[in-house]
């Protein structure tokens, strides 16, 4: 299997709420409400990210980026305005091969290269995606109800 990565681009928006609806993790106004947080004016602001496609069928198979939020309108996973929050998905065909490893690695990299000192995310405590989160350095913040928040220092 050969994969391509680039840039995330405003044009793929549509392309980031098809992931975004994987990474999800609940359901009703607060999934809608938040979605678009991640999605809104996407480009126009400090955002930045990945996709990874299948390289011989161009077809996208995973994606991963983040945002900064700000104390008055904060994401799933705020920590503070200076964190931004990250969002990761790939396709349920293609999980645990270490793509997800691989796309989070590369924004965790690009983070630091651009200056953050720390990347978040918001998982569901029962996701086995948990577990890849603590095994690339990403510590329990705080929890939310069913939602752990975590932080990665860059």
């Amino acid at each position: 299997m050969e994969l391509v990565f680039r840039t995330i681009k405003p044009a793929d928006a549509p392309l980031l709420k098809e992931f975004l609806e994987l990474a999800m993790e609940f359901s009703g106004d607060e999934r809608e409400h938040n979605m678009n947080k991640y999605l809104e004016d996407w480009g126009k602001r400090v955002d930045i990210g990945f996709i990874v496609l299948l390289k011989q069928e161009k077809k996208p198979i995973g994606a991963v980026w983040f945002r900064q939020f700000t104390e008055k309108n904060p994401g799933l996973a705020f920590v503070d305005e200076k964190t931004p929050e990250m969002i990761a998905a790939v396709s349920p065909d293609y999980r645990n091969q270490g793509i997800g490893r691989y796309l989070i690695t590369r924004l965790v990299n690009q983070a630091r290269m651009e200056g953050f000192r720390a990347l978040s995310v918001a998982v569901h405590k029962d996701n086995p995606v948990l577990g890849l989160y603590e095994r690339l350095n990403f510590q329990a913040e705080r929890e939310d109800g069913s939602i752990k928040v975590m932080r990665r220092v860059l």
